[in-house]
């Protein structure tokens, strides 16, 4: 870690204490170690490593695969909770609330929308009354009437 306490503690600043922090700076950046490269920024770009003069091949097919199991893992993951539903015009849906919540507040509007158009890129526009919102279909769930016959 950088120590900068004398940089600000001192009364004049000399435009070689400058150059040293940035010296150290620039350093510190090169040589951190950056988990999906698996390799500091430094090594993967001069192919070196920055504190051992040791040579560093990128596996970049390997490092882009790596990224995409992760963004892979993470798109599950963000819609393992959605409803698998094809919305069409004339729906109803169930506005999801934002903010905190109470504990015994439940996560959805209590008065349905009607769903006016259904766009191809994972978006709705959902109306009620005057009102018109086009969302994306995360932030909505299917609405069903309860029938009391």
């Amino acid at each position: 870690m950088m120590r900068t306490a004398e940089l600000d503690m001192a009364d004049s600043v000399s435009p070689n204490d400058i150059a040293d922090f940035l010296n150290d700076a620039v350093w510190a950046v090169r040589s951190t170690y950056h988990t999906i490269l698996k390799a500091s920024p430094g090594a993967a770009i001069f192919g070196r490593d920055m504190l051992f003069d040791v040579p560093f091949l990128a596996d970049w097919k390997k490092i882009g695969d790596y990224r995409q199991r992760q963004t892979d893992r993470n798109t599950e993951r963000e819609n393992k909770t959605r409803v698998d539903w094809d919305y069409k015009i004339g729906d109803k849906v169930l506005l999801l609330k934002e903010g905190v919540l109470r504990k015994s507040e439940t996560k959805y509007g209590k008065d349905p929308w009607t769903v006016s158009q259904v766009h191809t890129n994972g978006t709705i526009r959902i109306q009620r009354g005057t009102k018109a919102e086009r969302l994306n279909i995360r932030r909505v769930t299917p609405f069903f009437e309860e029938n009391n016959d």
